[in-house]
């Protein structure tokens, strides 16, 4: 029987509390920024057609986020086949978010600048970074529950067996995640190249060119995102358990930024400008977004059905024992001395009366033997008696016996 793993319930219920922690947390700051700019300000800042308002706190790549989250959650409580991988890529994008905005937001000030246009002392501000800490945390919990929740299958229990990718699926979503992990590191490659050593702080921590309180730093984004597509590519090509989950969460997580990056780049003149500047940058940049658009539409499409790795697993029955080959048996002890195999068992006496020659009427067998015994003695007296009067009758065996009595 193939083997494979899966999270345990226990594990996976609580990974799933966790996780709608999570699309809690993200969902608030989405009302809030809502709540503050409307729904129209908000899609226009994700949309390119006006700079993000002052301390608005996210962004296209939460909108994925706050998806993957929900999704996450909803697999875990319905006890989907895919919880798993699903939940590790909730759990490491919300890591990300968390820890970028304890860096950032903690460090952002008016005189050392991390943000384009935040303010310092409100009640939003302060909010992002007092909460960022207990998530950072919840973040760690989750991580744990969800690697020490792994089990092999099959297991003592009967249960359901993991679903993997079929062979084809496997195979096509492995080489398109790898060319998302390849893109991401071109993109650093370039930007590195280019800018050197001196943009380590701008590219991985973000410092003067974050636009919202919950955005992540361009070079961050693109080592999470590499090790992520890199993990589930690997995964998918060995036709690993966790690899439809893994894919799954990653088209979650980009299809919406990439939808709303395509949106911006044909509502503005950005991408045009950016091609006059850095013509090999938008060549890496439009080569990943289409990766990450129709990616994302392709692993969502190939990784929704699986296929057991075995069929239902039920505990084997206990086998019988057998002698292994060239066994002799030991011979049995002799029996002890005077020992003898029993016999059959007695008959039961018949209740039948005892008869004597046919000369004799029978008689019955109720008699007791007492009885009997006395009625025979006191026959032999008489009998002896009437010989020693008349003497000894012909043929009479009892002759020693009649001549002592004659001679008395």
């Amino acid at each position: 029987m193939a083997q494979g793993t899966a999270l345990a319930k226990g594990a996976r219920i609580t990974a799933g509390v966790l996780c709608l922690l999570f699309f809690f947390w993200t969902a608030y700051w989405l009302a809030v920024d809502v709540g503050e700019f409307g729904v129209v300000g908000v899609w226009d800042s994700w949309t390119g057609s006006r700079a993000p308002g002052t301390n608005q706190v996210t962004d296209p790549v939460q909108l994925g986020f706050c998806l993957l989250q929900l999704t996450a959650a909803g697999a875990a409580f319905a006890g989907r086949r895919s919880a798993g991988g699903l939940l590790a890529v909730a759990t490491t994008v919300t890591f990300a978010t968390a820890l970028q905005a304890l860096i950032s937001v903690g460090n952002h000030t008016s005189d050392d600048r991390w943000f384009r246009n935040a303010e310092t002392g409100t009640a939003t501000f302060d909010g992002v970074f007092l909460s960022s800490l207990p998530l950072f945390l919840l973040t760690l919990v989750a991580g744990v529950v969800l690697l020490a929740g792994m089990r092999s299958w099959p297991r003592q229990a009967p249960s359901e067996p993991p679903a993997r990718p079929a062979k084809a699926a496997g195979v096509i979503g492995g080489l398109t995640l790898g060319a998302m992990a390849l893109g991401y590191v071109a993109y650093q490659l370039y930007l590195l190249v280019q800018y050197g050593t001196d943009a380590l702080t701008l590219l991985y921590l973000g410092k003067g060119a974050l636009s919202s309180l919950l955005a992540l730093a361009p070079g961050w984004y693109a080592v999470v995102f590499l090790l992520l597509t890199a993990i589930a590519g690997i995964t998918c090509l060995t036709r690993g358990c966790a690899a439809r989950g893994l894919a799954l969460g990653l088209a979650v997580a980009l299809l919406p930024n990439a939808v709303l990056s395509v949106v911006s780049f044909l509502n503005t003149d950005a991408f045009a400008e950016m091609t006059k500047s850095t013509p090999g940058l938008s060549v890496i940049i439009c080569a990943q977004l289409a990766l990450d658009l129709f990616g994302s539409l392709a692993l969502g499409a190939l990784m929704v059905r699986g296929e057991p790795v075995a069929p239902a697993w039920q505990p084997p029955s206990p086998a019988m024992a057998f002698a292994a080959p060239g066994f002799v048996p030991v011979p049995a002890a002799p029996p002890p001395a005077g020992w003898q195999q029993p016999g059959p068992p007695l008959m039961p006496r018949s209740a039948a009366p005892r008869c004597r020659p046919a000369s004799r009427p029978c008689r019955p067998a109720s008699r007791s033997p007492r009885r009997a015994g006395s009625a025979r003695r006191s026959t032999d007296a008489r009998n002896a008696a009437k010989t020693a009067v008349t003497g000894p009758r012909a043929g009479d065996r009892r002759l020693p016996y009649v001549r002592t009595a004659e001679a008395g």
